[in-house]
């Protein structure tokens, strides 16, 4: 049998391997392989006792040529993304800049090019060919006689570019460049992971410099040690490495040692006239820059044709490149000489006037120090009425905390995500991040909006600019970027999916559950090679490896953009809140429409008002009983106030009906629902009653026919009784489903009638009892002490009151907790001024403290329940908001007794106590 037909059948690596090693090695050490040395235990089929079989001496792997094509030209996807490669290069060289440079290949028109360059001035014009004619391997330029070809000619060579790219880093030796620069996919980098100078290195996986090749056929290095007299030259021909059979040692690169400085090869090809002399200005001044030494690459031959405009896109790739406001020790200069007046060290600073700046800090232990910076907001229009009430007077949303501007708090990832167990294991496994939000308006307040929110204008062309180039929130690694999360135009920009979140939930800005449109923020997230080793990018530098990490990672992000989007909503929702008090809407539209009453009466009788006007000498007037009204000028003025409250209170109206529609939408849907379920009503019955009898005729069927012997000898697990209990239990369940369901929506709950609380609450109790004895927990409604409790209600909307509190008390005792006696109580009593008095408490978690105050649970889309996999809320958030909704529709009020992160839920209700005619008569 051959040998390579045995060793995989016959050693499986999971379980063998080390035996499989020790005994290859043997045997190669002396040509041969005993398979006598293998057992035969576990079942392994091996070729023991066959005697020894002679294999050939070791061979090595030959890699082809072709491999440095597959790392370099097509494995970097862009030219761009080429560039950024040899750019981090420079950095890693401890440059204090990089410079990109477009520049002619030739100073002048020369007389004679190559084969390879005719080839390449063809792309750039066709029609070229007219002025070169051959010359043996050579193309010789002919003489032009009109001055229109000498332009043509001079216009298609300035677009034959050599691509510079120039550092002052610490530079390379021919040892350097020999042992380090030519060995593919060296691991310097990996064993040491920071440079010289201390910078976390960028690059560890040894191709970089396989990029020169994507952007060009031929490339020239020139590289000069600090204070060195010698310069290295470098020469490679990327062709080379092209051609049938050809392995990569056949292909050899120009290394050689020139005794002159880097200053002279930099005179030699005109570099000295465009490399920046100053760095940018930054606290009034610029440092001098010196390229004494360092690295400079001539790549020639380029594969892509840049025009200027393709220079001016790398200028917006690299400014994304580096993250705003880290740009202390390194810059990027680009200059491309057709462009002159776009070229110059590239500057990212986001616009200073961002409504919103979210700063985070997550460490290796999972605790998270986030700090909010409030702009959007012009504290000194706040009203006053904002920090009275309740819900601001708790830090971080007091005054102070808005003087201040900004506030910090700390967390951790558990609270953050809702995530636990081994999900939570895989988020603390991410390793220390941090991440800077922007968030900016893109539309200038209206009139009607700065009554109720004190927002700042700003600029809005600026920032749509500044968006256009550099939103979207991108990723870097120890200071450079990761791509291509957060490309404009790409379908990586909203690689967090933000744009999804917000179709999922449209709700306003001042509601909780507001989620922002990726176009409308800018982010840095920062990792490290160190910190962060599951973030590792791909071999191509597009992407992270792990998706199982960068998944994590994701949900991390998200999680902390909300708590910036919870904060903006809250805020603007409070604000909301208080203008409506200190502009009561019944009020206004009240006095509106009795104004608009007034106006549009002398619109309709033109005639009476001029039959009532006067005009005496000192401008007064005087009405049908001769009293004298005020003046002209006084009654125009009267007039705009008056139009003012009509204006007033038809915003007042407009923005009611808003709020009311977006209620009605929600209710609309959930009255589909019940329309749906009440249309199913007849099959539900008769569903419920198949349900009811099924396993018992099941069971009765089955002993008439089987053999008791039989029977008697399976064992639990297969005996067809066994099986029948179980699923009479579920039916069970179904059934009492069915029962609820078709209770919630009977014709009786859905008119109004007088209910007596004791007779209500006694249903509520059967109601629940089977399915809350399912869940281990005891219900005691105390009917017994709320007779003559009435109240003039619809069934349906006490439903909402107790049907939620129960729902959501189940929900809580679900969570992890210690063992408790589960238990549901409600009282009721009865006042002497007209008002029952409800109170419903549990003995459950409480209410969670990730709300900012207990009362938020009466928030609109507010919920503590999230999504195992996303982080986003998974309840309704609408059970607490219909509770508080049906009481205030009834004239009563609600009031929470229990304290937020304590232990135990309680509340307290309110509602009128009914009270029959005669009684009104009396009282009357």
């Amino acid at each position: 049998m051959p040998l390579a037909s045995r060793w995989p059948c016959g050693f499986p690596a999971h379980n063998h391997a080390p035996i499989f090693a020790t005994a290859a090695t043997q045997g190669l050490a002396r040509g041969v392989i005993d398979f006598s040395l293998f057992r035969q235990d576990n079942g392994i089929t091996t070729a023991s006792d066959r005697g020894a079989i002679k294999v050939m001496a070791k061979v090595p792997f030959s890699v082809s040529a072709r491999a440095a094509r597959l790392i370099g030209r097509e494995n970097v996807g862009t030219p761009q993304g080429a560039v950024t490669e040899l750019v981090k290069n420079a950095y890693d060289a401890d440059s204090a800049v990089c410079a990109v440079l477009f520049l002619p290949r030739w100073s002048e028109l020369p007389a004679k090019i190559t084969q390879r360059e005719h080839e390449a001035l063809q792309r750039l014009a066709p029609a070229i060919d007219k002025f070169f004619v051959a010359d043996g391997d050579m193309w010789a330029r002919a003489s032009c006689d009109f001055v229109e070809d000498q332009d043509a000619l001079a216009a298609a060579f300035a677009q034959f570019l050599d691509l510079w790219i120039v550092d002052n880093g610490h530079g390379m030796s021919a040892e350097t460049i020999r042992d380090r620069w030519m060995v593919i996919g060296t691991d310097t980098k990996e064993i040491n992971d920071r440079s010289a100078g201390g910078r976390v290195v960028t690059g560890a996986k040894g191709i970089g410099r396989f990029a020169l090749d994507r952007l060009g056929q031929e490339c020239e290095l020139f590289s000069a040690l600090p204070g060195s007299p010698e310069t290295t030259h470098w020469l490679v021909d990327w062709t080379e490495f092209e051609g049938a059979g050809k392995v990569i040692s056949d292909v050899q690169a120009i290394l050689e040692t020139e005794t002159r400085h880097l200053s002279d090869v930099y005179t030699e090809f005109a570099l000295d006239s465009v490399l920046p002399q100053v760095g940018p200005t930054r606290e009034g001044e610029g440092k001098p820059l010196d390229f004494a030494n360092g690295t400079a690459i001539r790549i020639g031959l380029l594969h892509d044709v840049w025009d200027a405009r393709d220079s001016l896109r790398l200028k917006e790739t690299l400014e994304a490149l580096l993250p705003p406001h880290d740009r202390g020790d390194f810059d990027i200069f680009v200059y491309d000489h057709r462009a002159p007046t776009e070229s110059g060290f590239i500057d990212n600073f986001p616009p200073d006037h961002f409504d919103y700046r979210m700063v985070a800090e997550v460490s290796d232990t999972g605790e998270v120090t986030i700090t909010l910076d409030r702009r959007e907001i012009d504290v000194q229009r706040i009203r006053p009425r904002v920090f009275e009430l309740d819900t601001m007077k708790k830090a971080p949303f007091r005054k102070e905390d808005f003087n201040t501007g900004s506030v910090t708090y700390t967390t951790d990832l558990a609270r953050l995500t809702g995530a636990k167990g081994e999900t939570l294991a895989d988020f603390e496994a991410i390793g220390p991040f941090s991440f800077t939000l922007y968030f900016f308006k893109l539309t200038n307040p209206t009139s009607d909006n700065l009554l109720r929110y004190p927002q700042k204008n700003f600029d809005v062309g600026k920032r749509r600019r500044w968006l256009k180039s550099s939103g979207g929130i991108r990723l870097y690694r120890d200071n450079f970027r990761v791509r291509p999360y957060g490309e404009p135009g790409s379908t990586t920009y909203d690689w967090l999916l933000l744009g999804d979140r917000v179709a999922r939930n449209p709700a306003p800005a001042s509601r909780i559950g507001w989620r922002v449109p990726p176009t409308q923020v800018a982010g840095t997230l920062h990792i490290s090679k160190v910190g962060n080793p599951h973030l590792m990018d791909q071999s191509s530098r597009e992407g992270v490896m792990n998706e199982r990490a960068l998944d994590a990672f994701r949900r991390i992000v998200i999680a902390l953009i909300r708590e910036f989007e919870n904060d903006r909503a809250y805020v603007l929702g409070q604000f909301s809140a208080a203008f409506d008090l200190d502009h009561k809407e019944e009020k206004e539209a009240e006095e509106g429409r009795r104004i608009a009453e007034e106006l549009l009466g002398k619109a309709e009788n033109p005639d009476a008002a001029e039959d009532n006007e006067a005009s005496p000498t000192d401008g007064s007037q005087s009405d049908l009983f001769g009293q004298q009204t005020p003046p002209a000028g006084e009654a125009q003025r009267d007039n705009e106030l008056a139009l003012r409250q009509v204006s007033q209170a038809y915003s007042s109206e407009v923005r009611k009906n808003e709020s009311l529609r977006d209620d009605i939408q929600v209710m609309r849907g959930m009255a589909t629902l019940g329309t749906v379920l009440v249309s199913f009503t007849h099959e539900l019955k008769q569903i419920k009653a198949n349900i009811d009898s099924r396993s018992q005729r099941l069971s009765d069927a089955i002993e008439n026919v089987a053999d008791k012997e039989r029977l008697a000898a399976l064992t639990p697990a297969h005996n067809p009784f066994r099986m029948l209990e179980r699923l009479r239990r579920q039916d069970e369940k179904v059934s009492r489903w069915v029962t609820f369901a078709l209770s919630a929506v009977s014709p009786a709950k859905r008119r109004r009638r007088v209910v007596d609380l004791a007779e209500y609450l006694s249903g509520v109790e059967s109601y629940w009892e089977e399915f809350l004895q399912s869940k281990s927990i005891s219900l005691d409604a105390d009917p017994s002490a709320s007779t003559g409790a009435m109240v003039l209600a619809h069934e349906i909307d006490l439903d909402s009151i107790f049907y939620n509190l129960i729902n959501n008390s189940v929900e809580a005792f679900v969570k992890p907790s210690a063992p408790i006696e589960r238990r549901i109580k409600i009282d009721i009593s009865e006042e002497d001024d007209g008002w029952i008095n409800i109170r419903y408490a549990d003995n459950g978690p409480g209410i969670p403290d990730e709300f900012n105050i207990a009362e938020d649970i009466f928030q609109f889309g507010a919920s503590s329940k999230k999504e195992a996999v996303s982080g986003d809320a998974a309840g309704t958030g609408l059970g607490m908001w219909l509770l508080k909704t049906v009481v205030e529709e009834y004239r009563g009020s609600v009031a929470l007794q229990s304290a937020m992160g304590e232990p135990g839920f309680s509340i307290g209700i309110r509602l009128p106590l009914h009270q029959p005619a005669s009684a009104e008569a009396t009282n009357g």
